[in-house]
């Protein structure tokens, strides 16, 4: 039976009602690791690539999104910031998944080796306002890809679950590309795009009870690197 932590992120209107909320629920895979969920809810997600105040109060989430090239320390592949295209020119044909945002509506395709990223799609971007960046996708319409890379390491991603709900994925132990998109295949997930983790791996949630920051992420050794980041806040 899933173990759920009950720690909400809750805030009150002057009237009482509900707001926004996270919530953190744990999880064990077929593979025995365990996983913590961050649910968005009814929380606004965002991508950004000015680095996020660890003060700000509305911050709920923060982790790294797309990779950073290593040679000139800048996002790795095409991406867009509310509607400002940026690396036009330097579309990562190797990185097929798409992590889009549109008015807080999140979507997770491929990118057909670059080539969605026409001036249609551009056009329809700015047009929207809408934020993109890639990714390696490692569930497809409940589908888990397939992964020749043994690495072992920490892992994490955002995810769409069979409900339509969002939530940041964190594995707890180091293990494989694939057995990080086996397991979550099976804990219900039907698209999940990867994020960066390694070096890169630093991010942070504030806790409920007493407003204290809880770093997540254990190498964090190239944190002042990080050039982008995903966030959910109030």
């Amino acid at each position: 039976m899933n173990k759920l932590l009950l720690l909400l992120f809750t805030l009150c209107f002057g009237n009482g009602l509900l707001s926004q909320t996270i919530s953190i629920e744990t999880k064990i895979g077929k593979s025995a690791t365990n996983y913590t969920f961050f649910k968005k809810n009814k929380c606004k997600v965002s991508f950004e690539t000015t680095r996020p105040n660890k003060k700000d109060e509305n911050i709920l989430v923060c982790i790294p999104a797309a990779f950073t090239n290593l040679d000139n320390l800048k996002l790795d592949g095409i991406y867009s910031v509310n509607g400002v295209i940026g690396n036009k020119k330097a579309i990562n044909k190797t990185l097929g998944g798409v992590f889009y945002i549109e008015n807080n509506s999140i979507k997770i395709f491929q990118s057909a080796k670059g080539k969605l990223f026409n001036d249609s799609l551009l056009t329809l971007t700015q047009s929207k306002k809408a934020s993109f960046f890639q990714q390696i996708q490692c569930i497809e319409n409940g589908k888990a890809s397939k992964f020749i890379d043994k690495k072992i390491f920490q892992r994490r991603g955002i995810a769409i679950l069979a409900d339509n709900s969002v939530c940041i994925i964190e594995s707890t132990e180091p293990i494989t590309l694939q057995v990080f998109s086996t397991d979550l295949v099976l804990l219900g997930v039907k698209q999940l795009i990867y994020t960066d983790m390694g070096a890169w791996d630093e991010g942070w949630y504030k806790n409920p009870l007493n407003n204290n920051l809880v770093i997540i992420g254990k190498n964090l050794s190239q944190t002042n690197k990080q050039s982008n980041w995903i966030v959910f806040r109030k």
